[in-house]
């Protein structure tokens, strides 16, 4: 088992049996490279801008900075760095907290080995990754919500295409192949969906789409 490019990888993590675990874990897939743990926020904090990461793996519940408060200071400096939550949270209220932070994917700490890597290699290539049971929550929490209802706003039948496979992780080319479209075509609606919805990076539309009771 691999991954498609080298992927340059942080983690942190308060419990050292789950930290030491997947630090040999993800040590034996070809193409991944562990640059360095941490086992809370304030820690991880000192040691990424000189390590400088593709891919943050983090806890969402550690001691001084949790998960969550990480991902907030880190989208200040490093808006490009992929952020990917693994947590035994399985409560719609972390996660939303955490899509809003401005994380790239979110997976419970059951997860098994295949479905990491998966994570891992979508987010590494620009997509939103969030398994079926932590969309389940969120769709169970947020369906019903009235507040996000009268958020919605009007979008063409082509942007609302467009929004089901951007939350469905499909890559820019893989939306314009499936709709007959330019790669070109794909990124002007993806830029007129982030306009309408008042967000300015992809996991606002994912969560906007989650919201919306689209995935």
């Amino acid at each position: 088992m691999e991954v498609n490019k080298e992927i340059k990888i942080f983690i942190v993590d308060d419990h050292k049996m789950f930290l030491d675990g997947i630090t040999v874990i993800l040590n034996n897939i070809s193409g991944l490279i562990i640059l360095g743990v941490a086992e809370n926020g304030k820690e991880a904090l000192k040691l990424i801008p000189n390590l400088k990461p593709d891919i943050l793996i983090t806890d969402i519940d550690m001691p001084i900075i949790d998960g969550i408060e990480l991902t907030n200071q880190l989208r200040l400096s490093y808006p490009n760095l992929k952020i990917l939550a693994v947590s035994s949270h399985n409560n719609s209220t972390t996660i939303s907290k955490a899509i809003k932070a401005g994380i790239n994917g979110y997976i419970l700490k059951n997860t098994g080995k295949v479905e990491l890597l998966k994570a891992i290699n979508t987010i590494f290539n620009g997509e939103n990754y969030f398994t079926k049971e932590v969309k389940q929550l969120i769709n169970d929490s947020i369906f019903n919500n009235k507040e996000a209802k009268k958020n919605k706003v009007k979008l063409s039948d082509r942007e609302k295409e467009v929004l089901y496979l951007i939350a469905h992780e499909k890559s820019t080319k893989e939306i314009a192949e499936k709709l007959y479209v330019s790669i070109n075509t794909v990124e002007t609606h993806r830029k007129n969906l982030m306009r309408k919805v008042g967000t300015k990076n992809m996991v606002g539309l994912v969560k906007y789409a989650i919201q919306q009771g689209l995935i």
